[in-house]
């Protein structure tokens, strides 16, 4: 496994532990050990007014944790079509360079051979111009012995 692909999943992985970590925390502090809610609390001074009501209410928090949810989601299915594409792309470089190998071998072994051919006929060859040349030189050295 690649380190991209490691660190993809690792990151998913924290934040999937995030979310799980904010949805406890939220479901502990709606409601409480007597199973009265967090709405249900008055406020100590009285009714607030519109200027004082809390500028984030629980349903907007929900909302904010299902965008993030669904964004985590694309951004994990993207990393994932990401580490699919590096791998096929990774297979794809190491068959080219597999078959670069195996036609360099076929070219080096088609090479070695005309070469051995080549120095085969020319020992052959040598051989036989030596063969003629010590006939030849043992034909003038016998009627010089006689």
């Amino acid at each position: 496994m690649s380190n991209f692909t490691k660190s993809i999943l690792y990151s998913t992985t924290v934040l999937a532990a995030g979310l799980v970590a904010i949805f406890a925390i939220y479901n502990n502090v709606s409601t409480s050990q007597s199973g009265m809610s967090l709405a249900d609390i008055a406020p100590a001074a009285g009714e607030p007014t519109a200027d004082e009501a809390p500028i984030i209410s629980v349903k907007s928090l929900e909302e904010s944790v299902n965008v993030v949810t669904s964004e985590l989601s694309d951004i994990a299915t993207e990393a994932g079509e990401m580490a699919e594409h590096a791998a096929e792309s990774v297979s794809e470089t190491i068959e080219d360079a597999v078959e670069a190998t195996e036609d360099a071998i076929d070219a080096t072994t088609e090479a070695t051979d005309e070469a051995v051919e080549a120095t085969t006929e020319a020992v052959e060859d040598t051989a036989e111009e030596s063969h003629d040349a010590v006939k030849d030189a043992t034909k003038d050295v016998v009627p010089a012995v006689e």
